[in-house]
């Protein structure tokens, strides 16, 4: 398994594994529904190059875009993210990004997705592992289903 990093940000292991695994591909929408809480509408789970590509000028968006920042939620957090330390790694959709939040660990970012309308960042997975996991992307789990991308 390698690890990769995007913006000086290292991408967890699991994630890696899944991206040379060919596992890192959206599942059926109506998995996607049930754990990020919006519909998708053309989901992109990006290759390492195309995360490359998103997160390019994404430390630099600062106040130009206020709507992709989104503002701190303490009933639901994180409500805002900071593009300095998050790596864009899919998308359910036009302007329904998903990421990684470096804020709250180095080493087990948590996952989180800009909901439809409300321009506030939430967290739908604690580590990207948990992600895989609830997707049935995990290396067990996708073995298990004799699933073939």
């Amino acid at each position: 398994m390698s690890t990769a990093q995007i913006n000086g940000l290292p991408l967890p292991g699991a994630l890696c594994a899944a991206i040379e695994d060919r596992r890192w591909a959206p599942p059926a929408d109506e998995l996607l529904t049930r754990v990020f809480g919006d519909r998708p509408q053309g989901p992109r789970f990006y290759s390492l190059d195309h995360m490359r590509f998103e997160n390019h000028r994404w430390p630099e968006v600062g106040s130009g875009l206020p709507a992709y920042l989104g503002s701190p939620d303490a009933a639901a957090p994180p409500g805002d993210i900071d593009p300095r330390r998050s790596v864009l790694i899919g998308d359910l959709g036009h302007e329904m990004p998903f990421a990684l939040d470096f804020r709250t660990s180095w080493d087990r970012p948590r996952v989180v997705y800009l909901t439809i309308g409300t321009d506030r960042w939430i967290t739908v997975a604690p580590d990207a592992e948990v992600l895989l996991d609830r997707l049935g992307l995990s290396g067990e789990e996708f073995q298990d289903k004799g699933v073939s991308r």
